[in-house]
């Protein structure tokens, strides 16, 4: 998840909300962040990679987290969209919100399994 803030207590908050989901953080190669990062626990390090040009499409992300004025909001889901590959989504907040959708972090896979194509006996489905 690539999070972005400008100060440390959102860029906490982001944090938080990301690894409450399992998942792990993309900052932006900034001083604030690499200040903030030194002073984590190992364990939350390992879950925290940087990027000098997030940008470049082949830096990999599936959602981002935005503290910040809604011009540059605007300027960010512009950038996202241009990017090529998935769609992904953006959530954008006012400096100090906490309240991140952590549904809109999570990545849903389902598996179908065609039981017609056994005759409609899905135990026909498990032989092999």
């Amino acid at each position: 998840m690539l999070c972005l803030a400008d100060n440390e207590a959102d860029a906490l908050t982001q944090l938080a909300a990301v690894l409450a989901v399992g998942s792990s953080v993309l900052w932006p190669e900034a001083e604030l962040q690499r200040t903030l990062y030194r002073r984590l626990p190992t364990a939350v390090q390992a879950q925290i990679s940087f990027s000098k040009d997030w940008q470049q499409d082949k830096v990999e992300f599936d959602a981002a987290i935005y503290h910040g004025d809604a011009d540059q909001l605007r300027t960010l889901c512009e950038q996202i969209a241009q990017r090529s590959g998935a769609i992904v989504s953006v959530q954008g907040f006012a400096h100090g919100e906490t309240n991140i959708l952590l549904e809109r972090l999570l990545i849903e896979r389902s598996l179908s399994v065609n039981t017609a194509a056994a005759g409609g006996n899905a135990s026909l489905m498990t032989i092999g």
